[in-house]
């Protein structure tokens, strides 16, 4: 347990220590799951930026940028837009790589 503070529906979590890590994980896990927020795409390594932004309508993009250096596959369909080839099921991003999915209905 961490040292809160609660004013309405807003929180504070103090923590005065230099975490290595994993625990910097740990601790970050745990306020976001304090606060009700889970990863868009469970399951990813760490090190992958994945943003999804809703349009009217049903039509979202998703924005994924790989900053490891080995390969990833994200689940994914629809319209991959800096190489206009059609994505059914996952894409594969390249180390460093992106990908921006035009996803037709969600």
């Amino acid at each position: 347990s961490f040292p809160t503070r609660r004013s309405s529906d807003l929180s504070a979590w103090y923590l005065s220590t230099q975490l290595d890590g994993d625990a910097h994980d740990r601790v970050v896990s745990v306020a976001l799951a304090a606060a009700g927020l889970a990863p868009l795409l469970p399951g990813l390594p760490p090190g992958l930026d994945v943003v999804r932004r809703q349009g009217s309508g049903k039509r979202s993009w998703l924005f994924l940028l790989n900053h490891t250096a080995a390969p990833v596959d994200v689940p994914a369909s629809g319209v991959e837009l800096l190489s206009g080839t059609e994505v059914a099921g996952s894409v594969r991003l390249s180390p460093g790589g992106a990908a921006v999915i035009r996803e037709e209905s969600r």
